[in-house]
């Protein structure tokens, strides 16, 4: 494809200014009429000549060659470097280079300039380099590469469009896990002199198999092992070397309102993942389930820190759905993946009218889990309960609001009458908050 070069424009608008001073020169000179217009005629053919021979040198050079070098992976909101490489350096001024980036950045500085080098040299090429930040997690679509060439008059420019698509995932910025200060909390389950308790639930596993002692129930028994031996054989259990913490996401439409740049269940997901990080620090194994998805995404619960990066891998492309919560579903779902005991933590925006449904997703857990909800807030609900009042509009928003806070404030009471453990925090403060409760549980041995 080639387009008029702005050389090409100016040359058109000066003939175009000919013609109207051949068509208005009899005005005041009618012998000026017909130099005048000979002059325009050559001119035209001449610039028609020169614009036709300099299109078809243009057409006859070789096109360019392009690849793109892109990070393994890019984090939300932080800068990557993109990298392209041209296989020549001889580049006539004006050569523009575009890269079709995701366009979610526009601090790219695309179209770049590029301009010959002061001393070219014969198979030298091209290395240019630009930042581009993205904005969203999730996958990263780069387009193809378009270069726009002067011909050699300049007079035109030639696109040349190198196929280049490719992706690239876009996680999530985790660098808050090295920086949060109870990511690198020290391990709590071999401190001496430490007597950790259980609340629920008998924390027990299969350790081993022996005779059977005086004091051992029926339930410890192994019948198929004393068949095999001939004599009682015994069960014997100790305490879980290892905790169970199930991440409960909720990937309803209740997450999906932008807070800045972000989603809420961006947030949601960052509280996640440090909790994940920071159980894995503790010695104990997180899971995630993402509910009221179109697709659940169960992960397993993880057995060692290497394994974070697996847990990384599947949940950066979640967005939330256009769904309704159901937190009995999820429940429910969860008892089908998960029989072991386990501390389940819920993400979620609670409303006052989840009561029935969230108190039956409760029944249905309690015995088997312990159950902690993180209720995420928006920055403008807490913002308006300390807003003034200055019009009567201020005030009807503040008075619904506040009704509001008090329904949701005894949803909380009667959650916490069930044994939940209930916080709520804005985006900001969540993450740390439910980290907080998590570690100071874990520490007293109320898991």
């Amino acid at each position: 494809m080639m387009i008029p070069a702005r050389r090409l424009l100016l040359a058109i608008a000066g003939w175009a200014g000919l013609a109207l001073l051949a068509a208005l020169a009899p005005l005041a000179d009618a012998s000026l009429r017909a130099p005048l217009t000979s002059l325009w005629l050559a001119a035209g053919l001449l610039l028609a000549i020169l614009a036709g021979c300099d299109a078809w040198r243009s057409r006859r050079e070789l096109a360019p060659a392009a690849t793109r070098t892109l990070p393994s992976a890019l984090a939300a909101g932080r800068p990557g470097i993109i990298e392209i490489n041209l296989d020549r350096s001889d580049w006539r001024p004006g050569t523009l280079l575009l890269d079709q980036h995701p366009g979610d950045d526009d601090q790219t500085g695309m179209p770049l300039a590029l301009m010959p080098p002061s001393t070219p040299r014969p198979g030298q090429t091209t290395r240019l380099q630009y930042v581009y930040r993205p904005a969203r997690r999730g996958v990263a679509q780069f387009g193809d590469i378009h270069l726009w060439c002067p011909s050699p008059a300049g007079l035109w420019l030639r696109r040349h469009v190198i196929a280049a698509s490719t992706e690239v995932p876009v996680y999530p910025d985790f660098s808050f896990l090295s920086t949060e200060p109870l990511a690198a909390a020290p391990q709590t389950r071999h401190r001496p002199g430490r007597h950790l308790r259980r609340t629920g639930g008998d924390g027990q596993e299969f350790h081993q198999l022996r005779d059977y002692r005086a004091g051992d129930t029926l339930r410890q028994i192994d019948w198929p092992a004393t068949v095999r031996r001939g004599n009682l054989i015994s069960r014997e259990y100790r305490d879980e070397q290892q905790r169970h913490l199930i991440l409960l996401l909720d990937g309803s439409r209740r997450l999906a309102p932008l807070i800045g740049t972000r989603s809420v269940f961006d947030h949601a997901l960052d509280a996640a993942l440090l909790m994940a990080s920071t159980a894995l620090d503790q010695g104990d194994r997180p899971g995630l389930l993402l509910c009221a998805a179109e697709q659940p995404l169960w992960v397993p619960p993880l057995a060692s820190r290497t394994a974070l990066s697996r847990l990384l891998g599947q949940v950066y492309p979640l967005q939330p759905a256009d769904t309704n919560s159901d937190y009995s579903t999820a429940a429910s779902e969860l008892m089908r993946r998960w029989r072991r005991q386990a501390l389940v933590v819920l993400i979620t925006r609670l409303q006052p009218d989840d009561e029935d449904d969230l108190l039956l997703a409760v029944r249905l857990l309690a015995g088997r889990y312990r159950l902690m909800i993180g209720d995420m807030q928006l920055p403008a609900q807490q913002a308006l309960a300390r807003a003034p009042v200055n019009v009567a509009e201020h005030a009807l928003q503040i008075a619904t609001d506040a009704g509001y806070q008090q329904a949701r404030q005894a949803l909380y009471g009667r959650l916490r009458h069930a044994g939940v453990q209930v916080i709520d925090g804005t985006p900001d403060t969540l993450p740390t908050r439910l980290n907080q409760l998590y570690v100071s549980l874990r520490q007293a041995g109320r898991l």
